[in-house]
């Protein structure tokens, strides 16, 4: 049986539900693009340009949904 190494399961923190888009930034069930910090890659609410978990500066272009 073949496994998935180094793939880490990424799930949704508004719904919990696991995310099926590849780079885990868009949930399928909720409809919400989730960021995530380029630091320490946990999520991140959209409106904010520091992480509260780790303080990284939080760069990018405002999206619209």
């Amino acid at each position: 049986m073949a496994e998935q190494q180094g793939k880490k399961r990424l799930f949704c923190p508004y719904c919990d539900e696991e995310m099926m888009a590849p780079d885990g930034a868009y949930c399928q069930r909720c409809g919400i693009v989730v960021f995530y910090c380029p630091q320490c890659r946990k999520p991140v609410p959209r409106d904010k340009k520091e992480c509260p978990y780790c303080g990284a500066e939080i760069k990018g272009e405002d999206v619209e949904v």
